[in-house]
């Protein structure tokens, strides 16, 4: 709508100027000539009879950038746009019809069929976090290597006592909890190995560089004594 308007007000202006211009005689002619402009259709010879008029070349021209460059950019814009504001609500989307699809199928399934399913899911048994680490039920548990996601830290937190309703947790205190003791040892023995590390580094470094002094010396000394004897000699 925007590339109509467009192409007919400019039509309109250039059939509006004093020019000999066949193609832009008209509105009509002017909004087929710069129709096929649009769409690459126009023939080449006939910009070199548009010349012979600078202000229609330079309102052709204008069309051109505000049309192609300006005009189709902001389409792609606006399209892209689109596709994002659909893209994010597509899965929501596809979710709500595969629930709508369930309840529709739920009613016609026999009771029979249905407990049989469900005892095949095995949701009353408690799934296991690790080998002997038992966990919660009713859900299903998928396996990963043990190299898929590498950790130091136990992303499960486990608390002591009941677990019922009734009896509820205590508020933890953040500057006392024993997850943060722990990590905050760790850091502080890792830093103590790399600097005891570092320090072996730099002592056996200092004890080389002083063998080689000593052992450089001990040949100076060897070689003035010998060359002492020789002197003595002749």
């Amino acid at each position: 709508m925007a590339a109509f308007f467009l192409v007919l007000a400019f039509a309109s202006a250039i059939s509006s100027l004093n020019h000999h211009n066949p193609d832009f005689s008209g509105i009509p002619k002017g909004m087929m000539s710069l129709t096929e402009i649009t769409l690459s259709m126009y023939p080449t010879e006939h910009f070199a009879e548009m010349q012979d008029s600078p202000i229609v070349f330079a309102c052709v021209a204008v069309y051109i950038i505000l049309a192609i460059l300006i005009l189709l950019n902001l389409l792609v814009a606006q399209l892209n746009g689109a596709y994002q504001a659909v893209s994010a609500d597509m899965a929501g989307y596809a979710r709500l019809n595969r629930g709508n699809i369930i309840c529709q199928t739920m009613p016609v399934i026999p009771e029979r069929r249905w407990k049989s399913w469900l005892a095949t899911l095995r949701l009353d048994e408690r799934l296991e976090f690790n080998e002997g680490d038992v966990g919660l039920a009713g859900g299903f548990q998928v396996l990963e290597p043990a190299n898929a996601n590498p950790t130091n830290i136990d992303m499960i937190r486990r608390f002591g006592g009941s677990t019922s309703p009734a009896m509820q947790w205590p508020k933890e205190d953040a500057r006392n909890d024993e997850s943060d003791k722990f990590e905050r040892l760790e850091k502080v023995i890792l830093r103590a190995t790399r600097k005891l590390g570092g320090g072996k580094k730099s002592k056996t470094g200092g004890s080389s560089s002083m063998g080689q002094s000593s052992s450089q010396s001990g040949a100076g000394t060897s070689g003035g004594s010998a060359g002492g004897s020789e002197d003595g000699s002749q």
